[in-house]
């Protein structure tokens, strides 16, 4: 783990490398009708701070099921411990800016070994941090993104963009940096869905969390990207847990 202090130079926008992050990769069962001419689609799922990628197994599954290959991280944060007593959005936001050049080094190792996905229309799933750095990639690298899951990412806006969907999936007990979330009239103009789950909580938004919460995110995710692999995108409806 790094120190605090370590967070300093990220603050101050100064070059920090972190270390090569640690994934998980879940091949699809349908691996064998992916082909170099006809490739199978590819999630990147990034955790929340403190989260492994490997809690949010009921995304991974489904995201199989519909034929992508994930590549999960296992810390969003590459080992840094941010600073209670310090600015929590520009530690965020810093973590975001070096995880995203941390998930390009490690997509470009990963697609040499598996060629017969599309490491050029990436789907980003992301929570909390990790939503947070999808969406630093997608403004870094938009060219290799068509899609953009966010599970209440509240620190880095999300992509304006008609080459880049988004659906947000918002809890009821946060709130976004201003910004971060597109207005009335860019959902219109870029077709951004939100989603909000009343009565849902931010740190719940994982395997742990109620069985009820996880149908309805999947419910919205399953509405957003329907049918596989080239989704047309669509924008599901608010709802509330009971």
């Amino acid at each position: 783990m790094l120190p605090l202090y370590s967070l300093i130079p990220l603050l101050f926008g100064m070059p920090m490398a972190m270390a090569a992050i640690p994934v998980d990769i879940h091949v699809p069962a349908i691996v064998q009708a992916c082909t170099n001419a006809i490739p199978c689609p590819v999630a990147i799922l990034s955790p929340g701070y403190g989260f492994s990628g490997s809690d949010y197994s009921f995304v991974t599954n489904y995201l199989n099921g519909k034929g992508y290959l994930v590549v999960a991280l296992q810390d969003s944060a590459g080992g840094v411990k941010m600073d209670p007593n310090a600015p929590v959005s520009k530690q965020v936001q810093a973590l975001a800016r070096v995880a995203s050049r941390s998930i390009s080094t490690a997509i470009d190792d990963i697609a040499l070994r598996y060629p017969q996905f599309d490491w050029r229309h990436l789907l980003l799933v992301g929570h909390s941090l990790g939503g947070d750095s999808s969406a630093q990639f997608a403004a870094d690298y938009p060219n290799r993104v068509s899609s953009l899951i966010s599970l209440d990412s509240r620190r880095v806006a999300l992509p304006r963009s008609a080459g880049i969907h988004v659906l947000t999936i918002r809890a009821s007990d946060t709130t976004a940096d201003p910004a971060v979330l597109p207005n009335e009239e860019e959902r219109s103009r870029y077709g951004t869905c939100v989603i909000r789950i009343e009565g849902s909580r931010h740190n719940d938004m994982h395997d742990a969390g109620s069985e009820q919460l996880k149908a309805r995110m999947t419910s919205a995710i399953d509405t957003f990207l329907a049918p596989a692999p080239y989704p047309k995108y669509a924008c599901g409806q608010d709802s509330k847990l009971e």
